[in-house]
């Protein structure tokens, strides 16, 4: 590519900004790069669509195992060209963008890529002048520290820019929070400026295990399916599993668990004496990204319900706990040596249930 000349120069502090765009635009259309401000680091922009941009960006950052991650400056910016958003991808786009959470989504080939709406107005806008997305990681060279201010680009980044748009000190000076949202799980991949505990606590999936009465079936079913997830998860690197309720669809609130189902689950290893039976209400569907359910007939409950309560967009999945279709059977009335089955069957399902929530997003065939 050669040597560029020195790069213009723009200081958004003194209302530089039109000029910036200007420029920024001009050069991006060449296939140049553009140092932008964003409110975590400062990045290097790209027009995804401008092969020399691509070729200088690479010889810049190296070799990569992953593609660069996209700015937009709205989620429709990507609308053809992604599959449909799990829940939680929906939930963290509502919270953090814009703003410094990077997503990992798929694309209608099952491919991962990374977006962000940048928080940064200016560079927002730039994206918005573009009508496409851009290619932004941050304005580094590979192995070196990413800048939080113009000061701190370095050499070789400048001899490779057009542009250098100055928006002052980045307001975070951190890296982006990179999540990958599954269906019914999330993968942090790197833990930046929104934290671990943050991304559960606003965007971490809920599955939602329903019977008849929530003294037996459902609840044991939930602690048995925790347990699962939470060791299935050890298995990858940054997997947040989802958590995990019981709720029954005739249940009374607050009454004891089944005292059968107390003493077989102990048997297991878990503790069910704590439970209080919840009775199903809308805010619990509302909140969950996956409804399973001991039988049949009571999906065909829940489905009615969240037909009557929610809107088409913001209905979860609902399927049975057995993967097969199968009905598990209520051991209510039946003695200990029933319920220890149905126990054992449970614990059976969770393990096959695990392994199935925490896998990534696949394409439809």
């Amino acid at each position: 590519m050669g040597r560029m000349p020195e790069p213009a120069r723009f200081d958004l502090s003194r209302d530089e900004g039109a000029a910036a765009l200007a420029a920024a635009l001009a050069a991006l259309d060449r296939g140049q790069l553009v140092v932008v401000p964003t409110e975590t680091v400062y990045g290097l922009a790209a027009r995804e669509d401008r092969p020399a941009g691509r070729a200088r960006l690479d010889a810049l950052k190296g070799s990569r195992s992953t593609p660069y991650s996209l700015a937009i400056a709205a989620p429709e910016m990507l609308h053809e060209r992604l599959a449909a958003w799990p829940r939680a991808a929906r939930r963290i786009a509502s919270r953090w963008w814009p703003g410094p959470v990077t997503q990992l989504l798929p694309d209608r080939s099952g491919s991962l890529l990374g977006v962000r709406v940048p928080g940064h107005p200016w560079t927002r806008a730039l994206v918005a002048a573009v009508n496409a997305p851009l290619l932004l990681p941050s304005a580094n060279a590979s192995g070196r520290p990413a800048p939080g201010a113009v000061s701190e680009l370095a050499p070789e980044v400048l001899a490779a820019v057009a542009v250098v748009v100055d928006g002052g000190r980045a307001a975070l000076g951190e890296a982006s929070t990179v999540i990958e949202p599954r269906p019914a799980c999330l993968r942090l991949l790197r833990e930046g400026v929104v934290s671990r505990a943050d991304v559960l606590r606003h965007a971490g999936p809920e599955v939602l295990v329903v019977c008849t009465g929530n003294t037996c079936r459902s609840p044991m079913a939930e602690r048995l399916l925790r347990r699962a997830l939470q060791e299935a998860a050890a298995r990858e690197p940054g997997l947040l599993p989802p958590r995990v309720h019981s709720a029954g669809v005739h249940a009374a609130d607050g009454a004891l668990p089944s005292a059968a189902a107390v003493d077989v689950l102990a048997d297991l290893g878990l503790d069910l004496s704590d439970h209080a039976t919840r009775r199903l209400q809308a805010g619990m569907l509302a909140r969950a990204d996956l409804v399973l359910c001991m039988t049949a007939g009571q999906a065909e409950l829940v489905a009615e319900r969240l037909a009557l309560e929610l809107p088409p967009a913001e209905r979860p999945p609902v399927a049975l706990f057995d993967p097969d279709g199968h009905d598990v059977q209520d051991p209510f009335g039946g003695d200990r040596s029933r319920y220890a089955a149905i126990a054992r069957q449970l614990e059976r399902l969770a393990r096959r249930r695990a392994d199935d929530l925490l896998r990534p997003w696949r394409p439809a065939a």
